[in-house]
């Protein structure tokens, strides 16, 4: 009887190691981002090299944010592009910015953040690095040593064939610029005239037909899915700046969730814009290929965010 419960005993503790092992593994795949600077310390322009890491399993789907021309007030230089590495299992993605500041003092480079999709979760989750501080020193001067001219300047008289062909260069420019400037006010007028048509149309009207235009064009089926996602995101956030007044066009996804956030939106269709946004995201920076059967609902998801956050109409009461 004691032989019996000792082999239970074994059995259930080899289960409990298993659990714990298996446990360790899963946790070890967690999506993890790693920002590292050659220095922390740096003179005003110098150029501060930033490398952007990210570790994750292969059958995660990473999506980069969209930057533009500076990390936090630090000036993007250059941006290279993803760089992806495989090693036991484990894929390392990475990317490398050159930054740089024209003011002294001690700045912080923002956290960076990635999106991601894990395999079979319907949500969006999110990792981001940690802040980095770095501090730009000024350009050291000698102030004991006074200003001046390395060689005095030199007087030399003009002559009248130099002071005519100056003047007829003068004036040949002035006679380009005012034709330049006749033909843009002649050709400005009619375009004046389309743009001031075009904004008498109402927002999600001029929103609703050009979604039924892109998807008559038929682009995603003849191979272009990029375009057909790009165009249709851009549509919406057309759409957003005619309608909320933001700036939709110039924002990242991002920005654009945070803005709508302040006129309270129902829930279900800010979970409309987000999936519309993070999916077109997914296929414009992380060369995701989605099935046919989800670019077939980007239009309808389109139509459906124009139509459920259009001005109500006042409906006149009888008196």
């Amino acid at each position: 009887m004691k032989f019996r419960c000792s082999g239970y005993l074994s059995r259930f503790s080899l289960a409990v190691v298993f659990l714990v092992a298996h446990t360790s593994l899963l946790c070890g795949q967690e999506v993890s981002v790693l920002a590292a600077v050659d220095s922390t310390h740096i003179t005003m322009g110098d150029w501060l090299h930033l490398t952007v890491q990210v570790k994750h399993s292969g059958s995660d789907v990473i999506s980069w944010g969209g930057w533009k021309d500076s990390l936090g007030v630090f000036e993007i230089i250059h941006q290279d592009s993803v760089q992806r590495d495989e090693s036991g299992g484990v894929i390392t993605e990475r990317i490398k910015f050159t930054l740089s500041k024209y003011d002294s003092g001690e700045f912080v480079i923002p956290p960076i953040g990635i999106s991601y999709k894990a395999p079979g979760d319907t949500g969006l989750r999110h990792a981001q690095s940690d802040p980095l501080t770095i501090y730009v020193s000024s350009v050291q001067v000698d102030t004991s040593k006074a200003i001046k001219d390395i060689k005095p300047p030199l007087d030399v008289p003009l002559t009248w064939k130099e002071i005519s062909l100056y003047t007829g260069i003068i004036a040949a420019i002035a006679a380009l610029l005012y034709a330049i400037y006749y033909y843009v006010k002649k050709r400005k007028k009619p375009e004046e005239a389309q743009v001031a048509e075009e904004e008498k149309i109402p927002p999600h009207i001029r929103a609703i037909a050009r979604l039924k235009e892109l998807e008559e064009k038929r682009i995603w089926q003849q191979g272009d899915v990029k375009a057909f996602y790009s165009e249709a995101t851009e549509i919406v956030r057309e759409y957003f700046e005619r309608r909320f007044g933001i700036m939709a066009l110039e924002m990242t996804s991002d920005e654009v969730f945070a803005q709508l956030k302040q006129f309270t939106l129902d829930s279900d269709i800010m979970k409309t814009i987000e999936s519309l946004f993070i999916d077109a995201d997914l296929v414009k920076f992380a060369k995701y290929i989605p099935i046919p059967a989800e670019n077939e609902t980007v239009i309808p998801k389109g139509l459906v965010i124009v139509e459920q956050t259009k001005p109500v109409e006042e409906v006149p009461q009888n008196v």
